[in-house]
């Protein structure tokens, strides 16, 4: 195939729609159940009771030289009133809900990208990752077409409708698929510099190049959760460095071989275990969940009609079939 010819099929043909319905459904459910989850704590975080005081997060901001007919979009939430701010917070959840749900999606994603900046600026000084891989994949989810795929606009657009033709309608159709697959290109290309950097700043430090990086990250009280488990683990040396190079040389090559029909699913179960090991271990179980998420967009689309229809097909004669019926 010739670039001319890639680039006429781009331009007709959306890549990932299941893929791109994953991740938004993936990174909307994980922002709106770390909003309800910290629901008791979220003056703290992003309020004015929070130490990052409005005047400073003012401050702050007026010291990058941002344009303050710019920076509405980020800096929304940095309110003085208790009660605007419990306002914003209603409609963070609301927005994050109707976007899950996939409601006028094309509205919802520029809404939440918003609501994910506002949240990410006001809690600046103490962000993980997390909130960081929320910011970004949210940003991109703008340019595609993630409605089209398990959502209310899905079901709405499935209903018989007279189907618009003509010029106008082809350009518009062709700009949609443009931006769709540009927009899932960046967020394939975002997980990929993650890992590569991730790698590559690892073998700059020497205890990842003597196999010693596991056995001190287990030993670390703050992110223990499980403190027996750790112990036991850190006390298996050899394993752990081992662990340690499959790590690092995954991290390092995952821009590759993703690509290969052959490794591509072998090397996502490495990554899966490495984020729930994260997760379970190291106290981090939003950052690992969001991680999993983006590694959902290698995904090809035969594999979620694979699972989809293997879904479909134990709701209709498995066990639950009295209690699950319907086409999910």
């Amino acid at each position: 195939m010739t670039l001319r010819q890639a680039v006429g099929t781009a331009a007709r043909t959306p890549y990932g729609l299941y893929g791109a319905a994953v991740v938004r459904i993936g990174v909307s459910g994980l922002f709106l159940l770390n909003l309800l989850r910290e629901a008791g704590h979220a003056d703290r975080l992003w309020g004015p009771g929070s130490p990052y005081t409005p005047e400073l997060f003012r401050a702050s901001v007026e010291a990058r030289g941002a344009d303050d007919r710019l920076s509405w979009w980020y800096t929304w939430l940095g309110t003085q009133s208790p009660d605007l701010f419990w306002a914003a917070y209603v409609l963070a959840v609301a927005v994050s809900a109707l976007y899950l749900l996939g409601w006028h999606t094309r509205i919802m994603a520029v809404l939440f990208a918003c609501v994910v900046a506002g949240f990410y600026m006001r809690s600046s000084v103490a962000n993980s990752g997390f909130e960081l891989l929320s910011l970004l994949f949210a940003n991109y989810l703008v340019l595609c077409a993630s409605g089209r795929r398990w959502s209310l606009d899905a079901r709405r657009a499935a209903r018989p409708a007279p189907v618009p033709v003509g010029p106008r309608e082809e350009l518009r159709r062709r700009v949609v698929t443009v931006l769709h697959n540009t927009g899932l290109a960046l967020l394939a290309f975002q997980v990929m510099v993650v890992y590569g950097t991730a790698a590559l700043y690892k073998i700059r430090g020497t205890s990842w190049r003597d196999g010693t990086a596991l056995h001190y990250a287990l030993r670390l009280d703050d992110f223990a959760t499980f403190p027996g488990l750790s112990d036991w683990l850190a006390g298996h040396g050899d394993w752990l460095a081992v662990l340690a190079y499959v790590t690092v040389s995954t991290q390092l090559l995952f821009p590759a071989l993703v690509f290969s029909p052959r490794l591509k699913y072998a090397l996502l179960v490495v990554m899966l275990g490495t984020h729930l090991t994260i997760g379970l271990l190291m106290a981090l179980p939003m950052f690992s969940a969001i991680t999993i998420v983006g590694d959902l967009v290698f995904l090809p689309t035969a594999f979620w009609v694979g699972a989809s229809t293997a879904v479909t097909a134990f709701r209709t004669s498995g066990p639950c079939r009295w209690c699950c019926r319907g086409p999910w």
